[in-house]
């Protein structure tokens, strides 16, 4: 099954700083080459899902492996039947291309 959605890990210790957890949640998603796209607040996705959890269980345990005591995982997914999933362009990029057509009212 293809899917769409959004990852956000948290790890939950005594580092003010999750940049060297993000980090190595950052090379997971590059190496399992899921379609991603980081930003502040977690990081969105499209692929198998079979991969994603797979990659998803890769990012909670590194995470652990790196020092967190506790890892949350915040995971949404969607799927759709009425077009081919995996060739439909994101979300946020059809905005991007609604908006630059200026359409009418905005």
């Amino acid at each position: 099954m293809y899917v769409s959605g959004e990852i956000q890990i948290v790890p939950i210790g005594p580092d003010v700083s999750f940049t060297k957890y993000i980090a190595r949640v950052k090379t997971i998603m590059e190496a399992s080459g899921l379609q991603h796209t980081m930003h502040d607040s977690g990081t969105n996705f499209q692929g198998d899902y079979t991969l994603i959890m797979h990659v998803t269980q890769d990012c909670m345990q590194s995470v652990l492996d790196n020092g967190a005591p506790r890892v949350l995982c915040y995971l949404k997914l969607g799927t759709r039947t009425d077009k081919d999933y995996s060739t439909e362009q994101p979300a946020a990029a059809k905005v991007e291309k609604y908006l630059k057509a200026k359409p009418e009212g905005m």
